[in-house]
């Protein structure tokens, strides 16, 4: 049997939701080497071959893959534990290996992953401990090709949620969740985030990058200027601005969530149209009492909480 490498993981073809960016003769090219996957599973069910057993070499490979430089050099990702690896199978996510435990194999799962273009690998408790990113291992996860958009793709959708600066995955993560729960069409980050791709960020996520379009840049700038000749309409959140709920965004257009540290980069503040902010009812509380003004020791929200209020205010005006 052909050994099979981590060293091309993008050539496995695109599931039922998540669609090979490039598409053209590269997609034909991934038809027919998923055709190929496929033929050679057919064979190996037929002849009744011994299961496939991954070489060291690739056993260090997933494992480095819990580290950025790695994952970008593969181009492939880690996925882990039941609800995560269940639901990027449902989404149809690129699939490259389903890893599991004698414990945690599934007929079904195995199916599953090899109509995507997957190979269906058994490891025992110990090795499965080796290339796990959590210290107590359910004993299942997959490896997954990224699935990131060209970032001009985005350029003209309805709804662009543009992460700039966010470096705590959680906050990454519950982003791309509330963003794909109010249905944004895509997610930009820029050279600050954290990584869509980072395990914390795919936990936190909840099954959302399978949902929603993802890209990145490492010049914000420049795709903003691309964006406005699109008379797309840019906000961003923050501390000031006109309040949420008095807000009304127009459409195309362009969110901006940035560090709670540092806010918008200075850079991205010439494009905006308008600012956000979500006001402390606590504070307009104090504001109109005749008491003594008190020290508060909550000064904001954190990001991804802000987040979730202004992009459902924006989605749902935007029809």
């Amino acid at each position: 049997m052909k050994e099979r490498t981590m060293k091309s993981p993008r050539e496995m073809p695109g599931g039922c939701r998540w669609q090979d960016p490039k598409g053209g003769v590269e997609g034909q090219r991934n038809s027919l080497r998923a055709s190929r996957v496929a033929t050679l599973f057919s064979i190996q069910k037929k002849t009744d071959q011994v299961p496939v057993v991954l070489t060291e070499k690739q056993k260090n490979e997933i494992a480095s893959l819990t580290r950025r430089k790695n994952r970008e050099l593969h181009d492939a990702f880690l996925v882990e534990g039941f609800r995560s690896v269940d639901a990027a199978l449902a989404s149809g996510a690129p699939v490259n290996f389903l890893i599991s435990t004698g414990a945690t194999s599934s007929a079904e799962r195995e199916g599953l992953a090899e109509s995507l273009g997957g190979v269906a690998v058994t490891l025992k408790d110990k090795e499965m401990a080796k290339i796990s990113d959590v210290q107590n291992s359910q004993g299942i996860l997959l490896v997954v090709s990224r699935p990131l958009s060209d970032a001009i793709a985005l350029l003209g959708q309805q709804r662009i949620l543009v992460l700039d600066g966010i470096q705590d995955p959680g906050n990454v993560g519950t982003l791309l969740r509330t963003a794909a729960w109010f249905g944004v069409d895509g997610v930009l980050a820029g050279p600050k985030t954290a990584d869509f791709f980072n395990p914390k960020v795919v936990r936190a996520s909840m099954g959302g990058i399978w949902d929603v379009k993802l890209a990145r840049t490492d010049d914000l700038a420049k795709w903003f200027l691309a964006s406005t000749e699109k008379n797309t309409s840019i906000y961003a959140a923050d501390l000031n601005g006109v309040a949420v709920d008095e807000w009304t965004p127009t459409f195309p257009s362009v969110l901006i969530i940035g560090s709670e540290a540092h806010g918008i980069s200075e850079d991205l503040e010439p494009f905006l149209s308008e600012r956000i902010h979500v006001p402390s009812r606590a504070q307009a509380r104090a504001d109109q009492s005749d008491v003594p003004p008190i020290q508060r020791a909550t000064e904001s929200l954190n990001a991804a909480v802000a987040g979730a209020l202004v992009i459902s205010n924006w989605v749902r005006q935007s029809g």
